[in-house]
Order: structure tokens, then C-alpha cells, then sequence
């Protein structure tokens, strides 16, 4: 799990117009309102960022209660502020931290997730074992006979299937720009790559050779392997493994390793359409656009990923700029980062830049975005 909340230093402070009891404060590329001379430049500070979910046990994080203990990004006295910041004394501790010190855990702060299985008010029906061990004879003979306990267990227990999250797969999680402000001066001038960041559900597929003839064929959520297709999600009906029959995945992952002569080839991107993130594109269904195409851990430049994924009629994130020069600051980076999106006339949710050589790469979310959705 990324970062949510970590030790950081305010790095400025400037005055709200018509506020007298707050300011604002500057942490990396981020900007918080924060009560007036709580902080001075140069203090350490823990910083939460948006999407974060606090402890509501904590006491120190009651007075978000009506925001349902949920950080968003907010706008006010005409101002954006993005995350939180709190003295160190939140931590409650003599320990010393360093600059970027992870202390998610230690406050207990999570994350909404798109996993979540749907509630089943239904109870679910008695599977074919438990019918056989309820029955009368069954438990007779389960009793009487060791052989028969013996030949019944192995009947009976359920096969294992892998669920936990492939180790070869890399999960699909950005860093945003004002977490990295520094990339605008190190990547200044250097040729960039622009796609529309798209609001769905976060979609791996992967192919890995592990023998002459045995592949292991992947089919992921963000942090959740999907065994089969009626395996429960937060959309209802798997749509993960609806994506994968719909555009022939396995046999895509096939073709693509014996394409690049590889033991791996993954495929991620965000899955849209009905049920997903309020449909914001209007779909009928659902669809998928790919943004990695990753060969044996080293991911291909999507201005040519694109067209290979083309070539067996699957969807690329719409690419706005292949020769972007990063812009000065992060205020700009971000107004860049609002735009209408190409899938639908609606406010995309950002941008993801990346260099060519793909040592590089972050996202931008859009502040409209976010204030237009309350996120």
C-alpha cells in the first residue's frame, strides 16, 4: 500500500485573504489549510494525504466525524487545500522520525479499496458437500469406518485456488506530481509521454511461462486475485473475468509471449462502464483501456504499446502529448491536469506522464475533478 501519511517538513506559509485564524502551509507540491501559527517553516510535521481513511477510534481525528472520517481535497476562503497536516505530537511518541518516514500504520490509516465484496442479504445455498456430510447414512459410515473418513476428507475438501496477488505483477498505483515536485527540474526539457488518467477500476491481466507447457494465466483487481469468474466483487458480477473473455485476454498474453520470446507479459488498465466510479462515461456495459504493457518487468513505451494492443482489437488510455516538456511548477502542471476527457464529454480525471525511457512516471489528478466529485 502507498504512503497515506508521512513525516514531511512546511516548507512555506502565506496568508489567507480575509482569514484571521488560518493559513496556508506548503508541504512537497501540496497546499493545506492549517490554523494560523500552528506551524512555523522548517517544522517537521505528519502529513495525510486525500483519499485517506483516519482511525475514527482516535480521538485526535473526532472532529472529522462529519466528513465521515474521509480526507478530501476542499476549497475554501477561495483556496484548495489537499491532505492534512498535524504537529508531531499526534504521534504520541519521544521517537525520532526522518524526513519521509511512513507512519500510515502507526496512526491506522487506510484506504477505500475497489474490492470490497458486495453484501449478499441472501443466505447462500448448501453446497453438494454439506448436503453429503448432513445426510443420515453418510454420518454412519463417518463414523463407524476410518477408511471411509479417509476416502470422504479427500473427496470433500475443496481444491485450493490461488488467491493471493501474483509476486511478479506490479500493482497499478501512480505517485502523484506533488509528492515528486522535484521531477520538474530534473526532467526539465526532456521529451515526455501524456495519457488521459481514466476513472474505473483498476484491471491486470498476466501470463507467466513456468515450464515447457505450463503457463500461470492471472486475473487481478487492484489488490485481490480473482479466481473465477463468480468469485464476489464491488461491482456484483465479476467484471474482471467479463473483461478478459470479452477481448480474448489469455489468449492475447499467448501471443504476446511468444511475440517477445518472454517468460512474462502483464497487461493493466482501468476497466469503466456501469456499476464503476457512477459511470462517469456513460457506457453502455462494460469496457477496457489499457495503459501498461509490461515484457519480463520492463514496461514498453505506450506510443508503441498502443499500437500493439491494437493489433488484437484492445483499447489504449487516449495519448494526448508524445513530445510534452514538463511546465514550470506545480500549480501549472496541475491547471494542465484539467481538461475535458476524449472518451466522453465530462471532466477527465487527470493526466499520467511518463519519460520514453520509462524510468519515470507520475500522475496529475485534476482539481476540477476532484471538487466536482467530492474527492
Amino acid at each position: 500500500m502507498r504512503k497515506l501519511a508521512h513525516i514531511e517538513t512546511i516548507e512555506w506559509k502565506r496568508p489567507i485573504e480575509g482569514a484571521d485564524r488560518i493559513e496556508l502551509v506548503g508541504v512537497l507540491g501540496w497546499q493545506c489549510i492549517a490554523k494560523k501559527d500552528e506551524f512555523q517553516v522548517g517544522d517537521q510535521c505528519v502529513y495525510i494525504e486525500i483519499d485517506s481513511i483516519v482511525d475514527k477510534d482516535n480521538p485526535d481525528f473526532a472532529f472529522l466525524e462529519p466528513k465521515h472520517y474521509k480526507i478530501k481535497t476542499q476549497k475554501m476562503r477561495g483556496v484548495l487545500s489537499q491532505g492534512i497536516v498535524f504537529p508531531m505530537s499526534i504521534l504520541h511518541t519521544n521517537k525520532k522520525y526522518d524526513i519521509g518516514d511512513d507512519v500510515t500504520d502507526t496512526l491506522k490509516i487506510t484506504q477505500v479499496e475497489d474490492e470490497l465484496p458486495t453484501v449478499n442479504k441472501t443466505p447462500a445455498p448448501l453446497t453438494w458437500q454439506k448436503k453429503m456430510m448432513n445426510n443420515s447414512v453418510f454420518k454412519w459410515f463417518a463414523k463407524h469406518s476410518k477408511l471411509f473418513r479417509k476416502l470422504a476428507w479427500k473427496l470433500l475438501t475443496p481444491k485450493k485456488t490461488p488467491s493471493k496477488f501474483p509476486d511478479w505483477i506490479i500493482k497499478t498505483d501512480e505517485i502523484r506530481l506533488q509528492n515528486m515536485p522535484h521531477v520538474l527540474e530534473t526532467h526539465a526539457n526532456k521529451p515526455m509521454i501524456v495519457t488521459e488518467k481514466i476513472d474505473g477500476t483498476s484491471t491486470s491481466f498476466g501470463m507467466r511461462k513456468e515450464g515447457r507447457k505450463k503457463y500461470d494465466y492471472a486475473i487481478c483487481s487492484r489488490n485481490i486475485r480473482q479466481t473465477t469468474p463468480k468469485q464476489q466483487c464491488y461491482y456484483g458480477d465479476n467484471v474482471y473475468y467479463e473483461i478478459a473473455e470479452k477481448y480474448n485476454i489469455r489468449e492475447v498474453l499467448m501471443r504476446l509471449i511468444e511475440r517477445y520470446n518472454a517468460t512474462t507479459v502483464v497487461l493493466q488498465g482501468e476497466t469503466i462502464g456501469e456499476g464503476i466510479q457512477k459511470n462517469k462515461y456513460h457506457l453502455k456495459g462494460h469496457d477496457f483501456y489499457a495503459f501498461n504493457l509490461v515484457v519480463d518487468g520492463l514496461r514498453i513505451d505506450s506510443s508503441v504499446a498502443a499500437e500493439v494492443v491494437k493489433e488484437y482489437g484492445i483499447n489504449w488510455v487516449p495519448i494526448l502529448d508524445t513530445n510534452f516538456t514538463l511546465l514550470d511548477n506545480v500549480d501549472d502542471m496541475m491547471k494542465y491536469a484539467d481538461g475535458q476527457s476524449k472518451i466522453y464529454d465530462t471532466l477527465r480525471e487527470g493526466v499520467v506522464i511518463r519519460d520514453h525511457d520509462n524510468t519515470t512516471s507520475f500522475k496529475c489528478v485534476s482539481n476540477a475533478f476532484l471538487l466536482k466529485h467530492n474527492l
